[in-house]
């Protein structure tokens, strides 16, 4: 058992949207309510770029706080992020990563490691990942992001993901919600130091609306029973038809 809640980001690959997805739980989980740092693991600072606006100076430890939520710690140094009882880790996308961390962050039962995937590649990279996590206990949920079913590569894409997680000996789950890819308002997002959410309009699209409901069932702990969410937003509203057109995973 990890001596600290612990939400892992990580594939092999890189561009599979690692730290896209850890800067929105870091946001989400902040407004509600729940107090988790981020260790930026990358040497490349993107996470802390993200959290600062792109403002970052270097500091190895950042605090960023908005009115009625709760602060967003971000960290390079290993030492701060150890010292925190819940953590959100952005992984660099370098093979002996996993290896690593497992001798510092002591990943255990009741954790969750999300692994982002797409393309063949990605795909390839989370069977390794379950396969180095293998009998630490924690839960691996494989993540179709930066892709969407309405493509027929898509399709192949979550159609390889759930063979993945349905091979016996693979230790898997599948998200049951595709997260389409939007370079426009990720990059506007990613500028100006906010989710997707936060910009105008963007909760209306299917990427915002698609992360929403990741970063709201696993605040939830990711209850098995839920996936798919019956919500977009943790606000008991139900999942457009739109939504379930495009993007469920069935």
């Amino acid at each position: 058992m990890s001596e600290r809640d612990l939400i892992l980001v990580h594939n092999h690959k890189g561009g599979t949207g690692k730290t896209m997805l850890s800067v929105h739980l870091a946001h989400y989980l902040a407004r509600s309510g729940q107090e988790w740092a981020v260790w930026d693991a990358d040497t490349q600072g993107n996470a802390m770029s993200w959290v600062t606006e792109h403002q970052w100076d270097g500091q190895p430890s950042v605090r960023y706080s908005e009115d009625g939520q709760a602060d967003i710690v971000a960290t390079i140094d290993q030492g701060t992020a150890l010292d925190q009882d819940r953590l959100i880790v952005d992984t660099p996308p370098t093979d002996n990563i996993i290896r690593d961390l497992l001798g510092v962050v002591g990943l255990g039962e009741g954790d969750i490691l999300l692994c982002p995937a797409n393309g063949r590649l990605a795909i390839g990279g989370s069977i390794k990942v379950a396969e180095e996590v293998a009998g630490t206990g924690c839960r691996v949920i494989l993540v179709p992001n930066l892709t969407d079913p309405k493509h027929a590569h898509g399709r192949s894409e979550i159609n390889a993901l759930r063979e993945v997680a349905g091979h016996e000996q693979v230790n898997a789950e599948v998200f049951q919600l595709a997260i389409p890819r939007n370079d426009q308002y990720m990059r506007r997002a990613e500028e100006q130091g906010k989710p997707i959410w936060d910009l105008d309009y963007g909760t209306r699209t299917h990427t915002g609306k698609a992360l929403k409901a990741l970063c709201s069932w696993v605040g939830r702990g990711a209850p098995p029973d839920e996936n798919p969410p019956s919500g977009d937003g943790g606000q008991g509203e139900p999942i457009s038809s739109d939504l379930k057109d495009r993007l469920w995973n069935q």
